[in-house]
C-alpha cells in the first residue's frame, strides 16, 4: 500500500471516529438532559420509586442546611423536609468525561404563596448499564428550603454601614 493511499486511508478512519464521537457526545447531552428533567418531575411529584430508578446505589446529596445524605434511603427520608413547592431547573452547563459527566444547573422554586426562589446545582451523572444516574449533587436550597434575603425596614440599624 502506498504511502498515499495510507494517509488517505487513516484521514477517512479519523473523521469517521471524530464524527462517531461528536455524535455519540450529543447523545450523552440529550440522556443527561432527559435524566435530569425526569429527576426533577420526580422530585416534585414526590415520586419515590423513580427518584430511585434514577440514581445510583452509593449517590451523595449534599445541601447546606442538612448533613450529607448517602444513598437512596437517605435522600428519600429527607424528601419530607424539602419545600412543599415546584421546582425547575434549567441546565446551564453538562461536562463529558467518559462514564462520569457534571452538570451545572440554575433552580427556580415556585412557591404556593407566589414567591419565586433562586438556587443552583451541580451534580455528578454516572452512567451505569447504559444509562446515566444522578451519583453526587450538591444545592442550595433544593432539599431544605432556601433563607429568603430580608432586608431591613428603615427603622432597623443597618450593621453593615460605616457611618
Amino acid at each position: 500500500m502506498s504511502l498515499w493511499t495510507r494517509s488517505v486511508v487513516s484521514a477517512v478512519l479519523l473523521f469517521a471516529v471524530a464524527s462517531w464521537s461528536r455524535a455519540d457526545e450529543a447523545g450523552d447531552r440529550a440522556a443527561i438532559e432527559a435524566a435530569a428533567q425526569d429527576w426533577m418531575k420526580a422530585f416534585n411529584a414526590r415520586d419515590t420509586s423513580r427518584l430511585t430508578a434514577l440514581m445510583t446505589a452509593d449517590v451523595v446529596c449534599l445541601d447546606p442546611n442538612v448533613a450529607p445524605l448517602s444513598g437512596p434511603k437517605a435522600v428519600l427520608q429527607n424528601l419530607r423536609l424539602a419545600p412543599q413547592d415546584r421546582a425547575l431547573s434549567t441546565t446551564k452547563e453538562i461536562e463529558l468525561a467518559g462514564e462520569v459527566a457534571w452538570r451545572i444547573a440554575a433552580i427556580e422554586h415556585k412557591q404556593p404563596t407566589g414567591a419565586t426562589t433562586h438556587d443552583q446545582s451541580m451534580e455528578v451523572w454516572k452512567r451505569v448499564q447504559g444509562q446515566w444516574k444522578l451519583h453526587r449533587q450538591m444545592s442550595t436550597g433544593l432539599l431544605t428550603p432556601s433563607k429568603l434575603f430580608r432586608r431591613p425596614v428603615p427603622s432597623e440599624p443597618r450593621l453593615d454601614e460605616k457611618k
